[in-house]
């Protein structure tokens, strides 16, 4: 799994989610699906890697007030950058920092805040939109990138939906989420994090409350799963009724895509 990862010096989780195989034996290309963390940090050499890989577009999930604090530093006239302002000029912290701001906080309330966001992420319309222009560019072809913050929840779900659509079985779709855990290698930042989050916050924070908002759990994603599945009955039927991906786009995504 390791060898997912592409390394840089300060854009983290960015990693290559192809290459797994499809339940009738085809395997998902490398070098076309890729996922991250924001590149607000990216340095010079970061910047220069990136633009070597050839990525023709970007899909960026973050809201108008995370983009406004941390704006990328990577820019290209070769990769197509999509985004949504849906929503400026709404809270000045995005959601997952107000609901660090509760006074009982605890590692429940926080596990508890992440099942109600992987409930509320595919039934957003602003992101339900930009899913569906990450369908579309797939399918003019090239490589690209999804991203958000931490490159965890809103792109982890829409990665999963992707390798749901390219056939590749539920426990490869898991594994990849999962795999976030030792990209991002919390345990080691997460004494850093930590001290961001309360500077920005002006409050201290239990590192016990905090650490279930900075990984992944197979329940988030789960929980994703199971409210798409009781409102449209199947993964499938989502991606084909809200992200416009029917039979025939999955045809040819797959066929574009594996080998």
């Amino acid at each position: 799994m390791h060898d997912r990862l592409v390394p840089f010096d300060r854009v983290l989780n960015f990693r290559d989610f192809g290459g797994w195989q499809t339940a009738d034996g085809a395997t998902i290309a490398r070098g076309k699906l890729y996922r991250s963390a924001a590149f607000h940090d990216a340095t010079e050499a970061d910047i220069a890697k990136l633009n070597a890989m050839n990525l023709r577009f970007l899909v960026d999930l973050r809201r108008p007030e995370e983009r406004k604090h941390e704006p990328s530093k990577w820019e290209s006239e070769a990769t197509r950058v999509i985004f949504n302002d849906e929503g400026a000029g709404g809270h000045s912290l995005p959601p997952h920092l107000v609901a660090l701001m509760q006074s009982d906080l605890t590692p429940q309330s926080t596990r508890d805040y992440m099942l109600s966001l992987y409930r509320e992420i595919p039934f957003d319309p602003r992101l339900v939109g930009l899913y569906r222009d990450w369908f579309r560019e797939l399918q003019r072809g090239g490589a690209g990138v999804v991203h958000c913050a931490a490159g965890k929840d809103r792109t982890g779900i829409i990665c999963a939906l992707t390798l749901i659509a390219l056939g590749v079985e539920e426990e490869a779709v898991f594994a990849d989420y999962d795999f976030t855990n030792q990209a991002v290698d919390l345990e080691s930042r997460m004494p850093r994090i930590q001290a961001r989050m309360e500077e920005r916050l002006g409050r201290k924070l239990d590192s016990a409350a905090l650490r279930p908002m900075l990984g992944v759990h197979v329940d988030y994603l789960r929980q994703s799963l199971d409210v798409i599945d009781a409102k449209y009955g199947s993964a499938l039927n989502y991606i084909e009724q809200a992200l416009g991906v029917g039979a025939a786009e999955r045809d040819a995504l797959q066929r574009a895509l594996t080998a």
